[in-house]
C-alpha cells in the first residue's frame, strides 16, 4: 500500500490537471499490464492518492514507485509505503449461482 501527499509542483485541481500526466498514466497503465497494480486514485481533497500493488514487498514497492514520473516532478512525495495483510476481499469474489 503507497500513500502520496501532494508534492511541491502539485497545482490545485485533480492529478489530470497537473504535469506529466500522460506520463503518470503510462506508468500506471504499465503497472497494470504487469499485474502489479490493484487498483488506486487521488483522495477527494486533492491532498494526495492512495495506490495498491500486489506480488511485491514493500520495499521493492518503494523501488518502483519511486519511478513514477509525478514522483521525479514533485507532483507527488510518498507519504508511506507499508505491506498490507489482506483478510476480506469483496472485490475479486466470484459470484456463486444458486
Amino acid at each position: 500500500m503507497v500513500v502520496y501527499r501532494a508534492g511541491p509542483a502539485w497545482k490545485s485541481g485533480p492529478p489530470e490537471e497537473q504535469a506529466d500526466w500522460d506520463a503518470h498514466a503510462d506508468f500506471v497503465d504499465d503497472l497494470v499490464a504487469r499485474g502489479a497494480f490493484v487498483m488506486g486514485g487521488p483522495f477527494s481533497d486533492h491532498s494526495g492518492s492512495l495506490v495498491l500493488l500486489e506480488g511485491m514487498t514493500a520495499a521493492e514497492a518503494l523501488d518502483v514507485v519511486a519511478e513514477d514520473p509525478f514522483v521525479h516532478n514533485g507532483v507527488f512525495e510518498i507519504d508511506s509505503v507499508r505491506d498490507w495483510t489482506v483478510y476480506v476481499d469483496e472485490l475479486s469474489r466470484e459470484e456463486k449461482s444458486g
